[in-house]
């Protein structure tokens, strides 16, 4: 069924004119057939590679394909499968089995290359500055704020980031990958993958923390991911995949977004396994990630519900007061008060 699935929506995409491509594009992220069948042959390769005359290999050139294409929606579609992809391949090269895999390998380096440079084949670099109260954001203006000794020169004399950029880049383009610039070229890809991730569907995010769990605890004694059964019975230890504390951190990214978006009990023990992993490392800077985002969890009380982003908005509690106008009088605020000598008054309630 599966092979079907895939062999059905290679035939449907080849035949597509030019004029019908956007539409394709814009229902694509809907078939989730097809998603769940491209994510079942990349998780057997080999089955697939050879049973079915090299049925990976035409995932990975239609994926390629779709990245290379002017459709937004198309190249969203390649990085849904994305982590999958670099799992699959990180795994082939810890079990020796990078022969196996060389169209998914193709298909890493040709994303690469891409995003490394812009559309006039120049070297791409992305820059950004980190928020600072010295200068206007989205969320205040140095103006309105209260205390006169924080004003916009003082505030600019204080924060020392107000100059300093965020760099990303430039890259190098690559001809292939070796291990000297393998866990780099992975960091680069999540990086790409973390620009795209709001748009992505839940299904996709689920997928990703189960990935991103094999790939930091396999080779670890836990149940179920330490060991293998070939057909001998005998238990096979597997591999630990080696990673770098940039790659983590770019993991940590994508499951941040997962906490709020996804599944989130599948995302907080993928941060739990990252954090672990971290401590065997010895990653301080991932170690200091994951606590801030477990601790972040764990005290977020009394805040709205969170928005597509993530971002929780916290809200002092809320309070209701009746109040009566003072010029409101009616006869409800009158009473009457006997005194002495058979005489009334009349008194305001």
């Amino acid at each position: 069924m599966t092979e079907e699935t895939i062999r059905e929506w290679l035939a449907d995409y080849a035949a597509l004119g030019p004029d019908e491509l956007h539409t394709y594009a814009s229902t694509v992220h809907h078939n989730t057939q097809v998603i769940n069948a491209v994510f079942a042959v990349l998780d057997d390769r080999v089955k697939y590679n050879e049973v079915s005359n090299h049925l990976v290999d035409n995932v990975c050139t239609t994926l390629f394909g779709f990245y290379r294409s002017k459709e937004i929606e198309l190249k969203r579609f390649t990085l849904v499968f994305l982590p999958t992809l670099i799992y699959v391949y990180l795994n082939a090269v810890a079990h020796g089995e990078k022969k196996t895999c060389r169209g998914i390998e193709a298909l890493l380096v040709g994303l690469y290359n891409l995003e490394a440079v812009d559309e006039s084949c120049q070297a791409q670099n992305i820059s950004f500055r980190l928020p600072s109260l010295a200068q206007a954001s989205l969320y205040h203006e140095p103006m309105s704020l209260a205390p006169a000794s924080l004003t916009e020169s003082a505030l600019r004399r204080l924060e020392e980031c107000n100059t300093k950029l965020v760099r990303w880049g430039p890259l190098t383009q690559l001809e292939k990958i070796i291990p000297q610039n393998r866990l780099t070229v992975m960091t680069a890809l999540l990086f790409i993958y973390n620009q795209h991730i709001s748009c992505f569907q839940k299904h996709s995010l689920e997928q990703l923390c189960k990935v991103v769990s094999k790939l930091v605890t396999q080779g670890f004694n836990k149940p179920g991911k330490r060991i293998s059964y070939s057909s001998t019975d005998v238990p096979r230890v597997l591999p630990r995949i080696p990673v770098s504390s940039q790659l983590l951190l770019e993991i940590l990214h994508c499951l941040y977004f997962s906490v709020f978006n996804g599944d989130s009990v599948l995302a907080l023990q993928a941060v739990e396994e990252v954090h672990h992993r971290a401590c065997y490392q010895g990653y301080t800077d991932v170690m200091l990630v994951t606590n801030a985002i477990k601790n972040n969890r764990a005290s977020r009380s009394g805040q709205i519900t969170d928005n597509p982003m993530g971002i929780s908005l916290a809200i002092s509690p809320a309070t209701t007061t009746n109040t009566v106008s003072k010029s409101m009088i009616t006869n409800a605020s009158f009473r009457t008060k006997k005194l002495p000598g058979e005489l009334y008054r009349y008194e305001w309630d």
